[in-house]
């Protein structure tokens, strides 16, 4: 009985080891208090999908593996717009990071193997003036 109780206490332990608050991380942000005159010459409004794994839709992973792997997409869909309007910078970004309904489901489905999530981004893209 005793034997049981330790291991259940080092199964606890571990989970709570490899889990983690981080849903995702966000790096290449800059914050600057002058900036030069600019124009706004477009909005954006997207959504970009991320497929992660062993975890809930929109929260942890266990051992938040791939908790980077929106950096990049986010980053990529941001620089994408920009171009799009050809633009200089966006500024006024939010990005926000759920599960969708149909996100639910898929991880229901697959026993939470798969983990998809939503980060939806929207912002104004702007061209410095001259």
């Amino acid at each position: 009985m005793k034997v049981n109780k330790i291991a259940l206490l080092f199964l606890v332990v571990i989970a709570v080891v490899l889990s983690s608050c981080t849903t995702f991380k966000l790096s290449g942000v800059q914050v600057t208090k002058e900036i030069p005159a600019y124009d706004a010459v477009g909005s954006f409004d997207i959504s970009v999908k991320v497929w992660e794994f062993v975890g809930s839709p929109g929260g942890t992973n266990l051992g938040n593996v791939t908790s980077d792997a929106m950096d990049t997409k986010i980053y990529d869909a941001i620089q994408r717009e920009i171009q799009k309007y050809t633009g200089d910078a966006a500024v006024n970004v939010v990005v926000e990071y759920k599960a969708e309904f149909i996100d639910m489901i898929i991880a229901g489905f697959t026993g939470s193997i798969l983990a998809p999530a939503t980060a939806h981004i929207s912002g104004t893209i702007i061209k410095y003036d001259n």
